[in-house]
């Protein structure tokens, strides 16, 4: 692991040192909102968090990308453990660069990315305590109990000229350490091969990617061991004067089970220690401007918690707000 960020810190900063004596950057600012509200859990209430991202690229040779996410999930008071909220803080750090080589019909590119973070983990609950007349009284205590982990995905992709077809293949390997001696630490790699394909003369886009996802033993798992999951996404763009100035819209579905994954697309990691059974989201795009766009999703996750045998769903809503310069 601590090799594996070292090349990483070394990729940032020989592309920085070669690409910062020129001009020819083009900026992408971003800002995203994230509500969730969870149905049927014993445990989980609500999630609310945002994130922002600032990415750069030079000419069509590399790109840099830093971000930062930042999230509570809230739990059901009648809780049992005391545990009442989840705060999450996510550093995003990203590097790519792209080859055009003579045998290919097309670009390749080779991206690295890295993700660093910790869930703090706040409980409550009472203690005796003196009160000011001398007697005994309940005190509230508050412990908060530090979940740290460090995620890096390389990913390498090709694209031809035509923007028809697309290919990639991703590994992430993802640790997790827990300040808590009753969780056991826990490894997670994960393949997901990629394809898509463009046609409607370029106004639709049908991509596929598997997730792949094996777990050492770990008693936040309940003894799975292996996940797999196949994931759908059809994207339409309209042409100019659509209704509601609509600039494209995205269906995407889940199939299969997925725990722990990670999503190179959207910068997401699924640290909920629950299973995924199941999704569907649909998205709607508008451009605000020539450098600015507006990105809404709305979504439905099914859930189970391996450790309670609980079923329950999630629903949520997104926002995506992008600048560019």
């Amino acid at each position: 692991m601590k090799t594996s960020l070292i090349i990483l810190i070394f990729s940032f900063w020989l592309m920085a040192t070669q690409a910062w004596s020129e001009e020819d950057w083009y900026l992408k600012g971003s800002g995203q909102l994230l509500f969730k509200s969870y149905a049927g859990s014993t445990k989980l209430e609500n999630l609310s968090g945002f994130g922002v991202f600032l990415s750069g690229d030079y000419l069509e040779q590399s790109g840099l990308t830093v971000g930062y996410n930042s999230s509570q999930t809230n739990y059901k008071s009648v809780l049992s453990s005391g545990l009442q909220e989840t705060d999450e803080t996510i550093l995003y750090l990203s590097g790519r660069s792209n080859f055009h080589l003579d045998q290919l019909p097309g670009r390749l590119t080779l991206r690295l990315d890295a993700y660093v973070g910790n869930d703090k983990l706040r409980f409550r609950s009472t203690a005796p305590g003196l009160s000011m007349g001398g007697g005994v009284s309940q005190q509230v205590v508050t412990e908060t109990v530090k979940d740290k982990f460090v995620v890096v995905y390389p990913t390498i992709s090709f694209l031809n000229y035509a923007k028809s077809f697309y290919a990639d293949l991703g590994y992430a390997h993802s640790s997790y350490h827990s300040d808590d001696n009753d969780s056991d630490d826990l490894d997670i790699d994960q393949w997901s091969p990629t394809l898509g394909w463009g046609f409607n003369r370029s106004y639709d886009w049908l991509q596929l990617r598997a997730y792949l996802i094996s777990l050492s033993a770990s008693n936040r798992v309940a003894g799975k061991d292996s996940t797999s999951a196949l994931e759908a996404k059809w994207i339409h763009w309209f042409s100019a004067g659509a209704p509601l100035s609509l600039h494209s819209t995205r269906l995407t579905v889940v199939v299969g089970e997925r725990l722990y994954a990670v999503d190179s697309d959207t910068y997401s990691l699924f640290n909920i220690a629950d299973l995924q059974t199941g999704a569907i989201s649909i998205g709607a795009e508008w451009k605000l401007s020539e450098q600015a766009s507006m990105f809404f999703q709305g979504g439905y996750e099914a859930y189970e918690d391996l450790l309670l045998n609980d079923r329950y769903s999630s629903t949520y809503i997104y926002v995506y707000m992008s600048q560019n310069w």
